[in-house]
């Protein structure tokens, strides 16, 4: 497992706040005279002159039942500082699941600057449907319209909630409270986030829970103040933060969550009984159920295929091509139990999850040992076992019980098994004895090469005339395809013309060879004649001058690619910064020169090692120009350590690609005709 880069700091017990109590205590309950001298004390402007706004407290009190049922009443009171903080305010939102949790507004009330208590009505808040697309959960969300506001004016809002953030449904949606238990009943979790985009003076998070409970906690990336304390027989542990500003964000950087203060709580032992856990749910769920049609289809995918792999690779592909990715509600099983295989299969929709059942199924069908697993993309996964998940994939698991990721999620329109976007990073594996959290290696740059060759000639009159001729792999393959699958049909030759176009409007392609994107059988490939009239500008005494065509990476700028798009800002970095996948790059051209041309100004030869590499030469060989460069980016995730690099190689790539070079003429300019 690599080296995690995040610092974490033990919680030391360091004191033991005041009015120690239970999330029920209703401590909320604050008189506007303490309010108001809170907002006192916490200051405007003048305390923090480039925010729109403060968080004067944040203060959560989670009472958790012995079934692992908790319920959080969030007081906090925020003042707007600038108009924008005001907007900001006007309006409170609370997203939940009506499936798996329940959000009450108990209070809110309005301090204007000058003076005074306004109440809002609680009437007058909206439950309303999320806006959707794709998924469509029935979630909700809790709107508080406070109405207008004005820089000073304060907002005292108090919540609560009951519930969870994941779904594991017994289809009983009754109005108790007992159908909120986390699915992995008996335990609790939280993941709590001790970050804001405005300056905040206190946040306090306190948590009651039954003393049998083994309650686990980790505080990452800072440290807070801690109570551990027993009373009237429950634990009460209570963290606190003060002073605390919002990150100040870089281009690219991972997300937040990977780098800003946070807190993660558990009664889970470890990821291996996480896993066994999730392992049983599936099987006694009997979610890869082999049916009849499911057998079926799995004899026809396979059917003339001679090795394990081939027929992996065709049920996978099968599962990411032909099941739509669409989230309905059905009742029974939105979160942690996959629906049936067959389901899935009648529906030919589902979401990652669906996706992931039905390649279980159809590789058992196939004689395979297949299960699912857990993963979180886009963000990393701690090693504490609180449950850090929004994705799900399917492990394939060889007779000699190596393993095999597949993600048929992932891969449409991608020839890999498992997309190599998702190196470095976090999986859980639903295997029968249970396994530990692993981190996925970093894909070798060389599976996702992007090769690039013209070859051309330059006319006298500054015309460029010749042919492109490209070949991508991997993740290079996949972002052309990307372009084109996303698109219909009709719009790809035009698509086609952009290869040229992105970098000179003039350029006018004679003849496309293009492989069809919806082939996954072999590379992707295009080659390209074409002729750009006035590459070269022409200067006074008829020298011309240009950028050779290859070096400015015309594919690349098509595509927005990470070597062209990724900022170089800052200088130094605080976090790691992230690309969509390791990548290698190599852009060749060789161009036949005018007689008698004579060029000047070609850059000195480039070497740079590291995280970012890059080795490029520009010379003339026997009346050409002869361009070759070579940029790897070695992995997705790179350490601030990293940066300066890959930054290096990266700055290096982009200043040749904007590198004039002037071509001159030993004879007259009235003489080359």
């Amino acid at each position: 497992m690599r080296r995690t880069l995040v610092r974490r700091i033990p919680l030391v017990l360091l004191m033991a706040l005041t009015s120690l109590g239970t999330a029920g205590a209703q401590e909320w309950n604050t008189s506007p005279e303490e309010l108001w001298a809170a907002l006192a004390r916490a200051g405007g402007a003048e305390s923090f002159p480039s925010a729109e706004g403060v968080v004067v407290f944040d203060t959560r009190e989670v009472d958790v039942e012995a079934s692992g049922l908790s319920r959080t009443v969030q007081h906090t009171l925020r003042k707007a500082i600038t108009a924008a903080g005001a907007r900001e305010l006007a309006v409170e939102s609370f997203p939940y699941d009506p499936l798996s949790a329940a959000v009450e507004v108990l209070r809110c009330r309005v301090f204007p600057a000058n003076g005074g208590v306004r109440e809002v009505d609680l009437a007058t808040v909206i439950d309303g449907l999320d806006p959707q697309a794709l998924i469509y959960w029935n979630s909700r969300h809790k709107s508080v319209p406070i109405g207008r506001l004005e820089p000073g004016d304060a907002v005292d809002l108090v919540t609560r909630r009951v519930g969870f953030t994941y779904a594991l449904l017994d289809g009983d949606q009754g109005a108790d409270e007992s159908r909120f238990v986390p699915p992995m009943k008996g335990h609790f979790y939280d993941i709590v986030p001790f970050w804001s985009s405005w300056p905040v003076v206190e946040q306090r998070y306190r948590v009651t829970i039954p003393l049998d409970k083994h309650l686990q906690y980790q505080f990452y990336n800072g440290a807070a103040e801690v109570s551990d304390r027993i009373v009237e027989g429950r634990r009460v542990l209570t963290f606190t933060m003060r002073g605390f500003k919002p990150l100040e964000k870089e281009p690219g950087m991972v997300a937040l969550s990977d780098v800003a203060p946070k807190l993660l709580l558990t009664t889970a032992t470890d990821w291996k009984a996480k896993a066994v856990w999730f392992h049983d749910v599936q099987e006694e769920a009997e979610s890869f159920a082999v049916t009849p049609e499911l057998k079926r289809l799995a004899d026809e995918i396979t059917a003339g295929l001679a090795t394990d792999e081939d027929r992996i690779a065709a049920l996978n592909h099968w599962a990411a091509e032909n099941i739509r990715y669409v989230g309905l509600h059905m009742g029974t099983g939105e979160g942690y139990t996959l629906h049936p295989a067959a389901m899935t299969l009648r529906d030919r929709g589902g979401v990652c999850k669906d996706k992931a059942g039905i390649l279980v199924a159809l590789l058992r069908a196939a004689g395979y040992e297949s299960y699912p697993a857990m993963t979180m993309a886009g963000e990393r996964i701690e090693n504490i076992a609180a449950d850090q998940f929004n994705h799900c994939v399917t492990v394939w698991r060889k007779p000699d019980k190596t393993t095999v990721l597949l993600d048929p999620t992932w891969i449409p329109g991608v020839r890999e098994m498992w997309s190599s976007r998702e190196q470095q990073q976090e999986v859980l594996m639903g295997l029968p004895a249970g396994a530990d959290l692993l981190t996925t290696p970093v894909s070798p740059p060389e599976k996702h090469p992007l090769d690039l060759a013209v070859r051309s000639t330059l006319k006298d009159d500054g015309t460029l005339e010749g042919t492109l001729k490209l070949v991508a792999e991997g993740q290079s393959d996949a972002a052309l395809r990307r372009l084109y699958r996303s698109r219909v049909r009709s719009e790809w030759a035009a698509l086609d013309e952009t290869m040229l176009t992105s970098v000179d409007p003039r350029a006018v392609s004679l003849k496309v060879t293009r492989s069809d994107p919806d082939d996954l059988r072999k590379p992707f490939s295009m080659e390209i004649d074409f002729r750009i009239p006035g590459y070269a500008r022409t200067l006074e005494g008829g020298s011309l001058m240009l950028i050779p065509l290859a070096a400015r990476d015309p594919v690349g700028q098509a595509m927005h690619a990470d070597e062209l798009a990724l900022s170089t800002k800052p200088i130094e970095r605080r976090y790691p910064v992230r690309i969509g996948c390791s990548k290698l790059v190599r852009l060749s051209e060789r161009m036949a020169l005018p007689a008698g041309a004579k060029v000047e100004g070609l850059p000195e030869a480039v070497k740079r090692d590291g995280s970012g590499r890059l080795t490029a030469t520009w010379k003339v060989v026997g009346g050409e120009l002869a361009v070759d460069e070579s940029l790897t980016l070695t992995k997705r995730i790179f350490s601030p350590e990293e940066w300066p690099s890959l930054r290096a190689a990266l700055e290096s790539f982009r200043k040749l690609a904007e590198t004039p070079i002037l071509i001159t003429f030993a004879r007259p300019a009235k003489e080359k005709a």
